[in-house]
């Protein structure tokens, strides 16, 4: 180039690395995420096991391969996984800031941004795996002016070097042993291959051009802290990590494993099988996550899980997005279905849970997991707000949650009561997983509505039989509850009297309730536990068989509507003999009902006639309000006024 070219050129400059590296580390906060980022990398890679080792021993600095890496010779955090590298992966590593499998919609983060976020910890991160043992110095201090270095098992000159520098790769001897049982000499000299990706990470002890964040013991324990957090439901949506360690080796060289997380391989319920629909896939099937901490106090959580995804042809807009991004149009769901487990907030995860703050809750009883666009660092997903309204990502999330999420719900819900007509799962369990409209969150609102909308437009059998509840029916074959916890005797009577009378009484809690009132779309079209529907039962059927408890209990229920006309001819008027009368005009069905002005002491011999004074002062309410009717008039039930006077109504 000319010296007037140069002079005149003008393009825009990448910043110096140090600075892009900063500006990464402040998007990327510090804690419990980095741990996330290896565990997707590992999990990207196809590996099955992760560990993370706090090794607090310091190591000799003679036989190095520079004199500055003296200083990351001490305490470390190293991270294990049972997969290797591939070619690609060792260029990826070296590519800060864009990752090479971000065209590969299998792949979510292998060595993209994230993976960055470990020089909140370290300034020289080293990678061993495969055949390749590798050191990255982004400050360029050691390896003369070069960000990094890298021996080969395969060179004979490297294979000397990685044997006769003691010092310098001890932590690697110790380590390798430990993880995978490998030797290092095995490693070196007979199979020159590591079996697996060994990362270690110096804990950085000053303040450096990188970062001041000074890394100790009691920032790991934090860092462990915060995640084992959310370690149980770590491994729920992962495709093959099937098991995370954190352990920590002290100062003397004793190992001790402080936690560990595993998940059971998938297994499918009784009659559960894979669905291909018109315009999606999915299947069920349950998964048992086993905790287990330092004290050995095991904790496992049995999760059903239902995966979605929606097929080409069906959503053009969804078909382009996911192939210009490349993301797949997916959505698990996952619900904890033992008896004791109850989700009161479901989160959002994009293959690991994304951080437990309210942007990421949803309200809904179970985790939501998809290949979701995510904000720059990571932490939550993109909304259309109106700062990126046609941000791609947030239309593709949108997209998600609006038409994938909806089938991938119900077919939970679907296979749910399957698996409980087979007793395989509570049925209470069955309902937990209905959205409660009164919890969900924002935006998660009318997501709910919609997915309830659409199950009770199916008109599926959904809704469980009092009689027998591992029969399942529709909610227009249902007879609806009316759920007063104020008045539970009385239901109680209710329910025994409707199934007598073969109704399809069903049950569900006060949630299932809402949902149904909130969002069936005509409700009005729903039987429903009424005092008119007992009136009617009591007609068709012989009262004859009921206890005098729950002919009580029914006399309270069919007044309250203060439709007294329709009680006649019913044998409900309840006496103080322990008789009932029946509802009529007839001079042989008086009752009598005292107050304090007008005892029944009064009436010598009528003491029969006078209604039970144990009787509930509702009932006994509605049966004064009957006799100043002209209905009580005609039916001849008579009620003494306060001022004594005796009057037949």
């Amino acid at each position: 180039m000319s010296e007037r070219e140069t002079r005149n050129s003008f393009a825009a400059r990448p910043p110096p690395f140090i600075d892009f590296l900063k500006d990464i580390l402040q998007r990327y906060p510090d804690g419990g995420q980095i741990l996330k980022e290896l565990i997707q990398n590992a999990d990207d890679a196809g590996a099955s096991a992760v560990v993370f080792l706090h090794d607090e021993r310091c190591y000799g600095s003679q036989s190095l391969k520079t004199e500055g890496l003296g200083k990351y010779q001490g305490p470390a955090l190293y991270a294990f996984n049972n997969a290797e590298f591939t070619a690609e992966d060792w260029e990826g590593i070296k590519t800060t800031g864009r990752s090479i499998k971000r065209k590969d919609p299998n792949k979510v983060g292998r060595f993209g941004i994230g993976f960055n976020s470990v020089y909140h910890i370290t300034d020289v991160p080293s990678i061993f795996s495969s055949k390749y043992l590798g050191f990255l110095d982004a400050q360029e201090k050691l390896f003369e002016e070069h960000r990094g270095f890298r021996w080969s098992l395969e060179d004979e000159e490297d294979k000397k070097t990685l044997l006769n520098l003691q010092d310098q790769f001890q932590p690697f001897r110790d380590v390798v042993k430990l993880v995978s049982g490998q030797t290092w000499k095995d490693i070196i000299h007979e199979e020159q291959h590591f079996k697996g990706t060994l990362f270690r990470f110096p804990l950085r002890s000053e303040a450096s051009e990188i970062s001041d964040n000074l890394y100790d013991y009691h920032k790991v324990v934090q860092l462990f802290d915060s995640f084992i957090a959310d370690a149980d439901i770590i491994p729920l949506f992962l495709r093959n990590v099937s098991s995370v360690s954190l352990q920590h080796i002290n100062t003397k060289g004793s190992v001790n494993t402080r936690f560990s997380v595993t998940s059971s391989s998938p297994t499918a319920g009784p009659g559960l099988k894979s669905r291909s629909e018109s315009n999606v896939t999915g299947s069920t099937c349950f998964k048992t996550i086993t905790s287990t901490s330092n004290n050995k106090k095991e904790t496992k959580t049995r999760w059903l899980v239902t995966t979605c995804c929606m097929k080409d042809g069906n959503i053009p807009k969804l078909d382009s997005l996911a192939k210009k991004l490349s993301f797949r149009p997916h959505v698990d769901l996952a619900f904890p279905c033992g008896q004791e487990n109850v989700l009161t907030e479901g989160r959002l995860s994009c293959f690991l849970p994304l951080p437990n703050n309210d942007s990421n809750k949803t309200g809904l009883p179970v985790h939501v997991n998809a290949c979701f666009g995510l904000a720059d660092n990571r932490r939550h997903i993109k909304w259309q707000e109106e700062d990126q309204k046609y941000d791609e990502a947030a239309m593709w999330n949108e997209l998600l949650v609006k038409e994938v999420l909806p089938h991938t719900y119900l077919l939970m819900l679907q296979d749910a009561t399957n698996l409980a007509k087979t007793s395989t799962l509570p049925v209470s369990a069955v309902y937990k997983i209905w959205p409660d409209l009164s919890q969900t969150k924002d935006k998660w609102h009318g997501i709910a509505e919609d997915i309830l909308q659409r199950l009770f437009r199916q008109n599926t059998a959904v809704f469980s039989l009092a009689e027998d509840e591992r029969q399942f029916v529709s909610p227009t074959e249902s007879v609806c509850p009316s759920n007063d916890p104020k008045a539970s005797e009385i239901m109680a009577a209710v329910t025994r009297t409707l199934i007598a009378g073969g109704e399809k009484l069903v049950t569900f809690p006060d949630h299932v309730s809402r949902a149904v009132q909130l969002a069936f779309p005509n409700r009005d079209t729903l039987k429903w536990v009424t005092p008119a529907l007992v009136r009617g039962v009591l007609r068709r059927n012989a009262v004859s068989n009921l206890s005098n408890d729950d002919k009580r209990s029914l006399l309270q229920f069919i007044l309250s509507d203060e439709k007294y006309h329709n009680l006649r001819d019913l044998k409900m008027l309840p006496l103080s003999d322990g008789t009932f009368k029946t509802f009529t005009n007839e001079e042989k069905d008086i009752a009598l009902i005292d107050n304090d002005s007008f005892p029944r002491v009064l009436l010598p011999g009528c003491e029969a006639l006078f209604l039970p004074d144990d009787l509930s002062d509702t009932s006994i309410h509605h049966l004064r309000q009957l006799a100043k009717t002209s209905q009580g008039r005609s039916m001849e039930t008579q009620m003494p006024y306060r001022e004594g006077r005796h009057t037949s109504h």
